[in-house]
């Protein structure tokens, strides 16, 4: 198995596209052979959720948007790395106040929490270039039911 990178360069039709990549992905059999179907919708979860919200809020400023996805297969996980040139926020900040102000059954602002939910481990810096990066790994082994607060 080995790791494949995605690059993207617009934020007009992102998410379509990696709808679309997961499509060929899971229809190929190849890169996410090696996890079951709840793995594999948890680990498109986590990316979807992660892009929706670069779409929605984050800054570019002047610069043209550039987003890579990395995908690395490892046993039953799988790791990966997205990275863009945005301007950041504070994760960890952002999740502790979506957790507080969180009402039953909300229609938007669960992405954090889901992206949380679904994966094993993650890690948001900013990377040696500057850019944002955020590192996760979804596991087999982990309960495949999303553990989040209502």
């Amino acid at each position: 198995m080995e790791t494949t990178r995605q690059s993207f360069n617009r934020l007009d039709g992102l998410i379509d596209e990696l709808h679309s990549l997961f499509d060929t992905w899971e229809s190929e059999g190849a890169l996410l052979s090696h996890l079951d179907e709840d793995t594999i919708q948890l680990f498109r979860l986590a990316v979807h959720e992660w892009v929706a919200n670069l779409v929605q809020h984050a800054r570019f400023d002047e610069k043209s948007p550039m987003v890579t996805l990395d995908v690395i297969p490892n046993g039953r996980r799988v790791r990966c790395i997205i990275e863009d040139n945005s301007a950041g926020f504070p994760l960890d900040e952002r999740l502790d106040l979506q957790r507080l102000a969180l009402k039953p059954f909300p229609e938007r602002g669960m992405g954090l929490l889901m992206l949380n939910a679904a994966t094993e481990y993650y890690e948001y810096s900013t990377s040696e270039n500057g850019r944002q990066r955020l590192e996760f790994t979804v596991s087999a082994d982990s309960d495949p039911c999303l553990n989040i607060p209502f």
